[in-house]
């Protein structure tokens, strides 16, 4: 009798689930980092709209929320201007990123800033 029997079936239930988990946590970080990129380029389309000439900061933030309308990856997002002056433009994206780890929870918060066309 070999005495190595059902030794791979023993290993693949030992090893099935750190492999599983190891995997969804980089498609999780993939998700994180795609959502990101998605709130600081809102904040950057609003701050650039809402800098230009006769525009407003509330026109930048209507632009990023329009931006991130379209983007499923981002969810529940809150567009800020807080921080803007007569000089500059900031445009504040906070949202959380899509995920599928039901324990984890991914925020996010990216800013843009930008001087006023006179």
């Amino acid at each position: 009798m070999n005495s190595d029997a059902g030794i791979g079936t023993l290993e693949f239930l030992v090893l099935a689930p750190i492999l599983l988990i190891v995997l969804c946590a980089a498609l999780q970080m993939g998700m994180w980092y795609l959502a990101d990129s998605a709130a600081a380029t809102a904040a950057r389309k609003g701050a650039e709209t809402g800098s230009s000439y006769q525009s407003t900061p509330a026109a930048g933030a209507e632009r990023a929320e329009s931006w991130l309308a379209d983007i499923s990856i981002v969810r529940n997002p809150h567009v800020s201007t807080t921080g803007s002056t007569s000089q500059t433009v900031r445009i504040t994206v906070d949202a959380e990123a899509m995920n599928f780890l039901p324990f984890l929870d991914f925020s996010i918060s990216r800013s843009a800033e930008d001087v006023v066309e006179q």
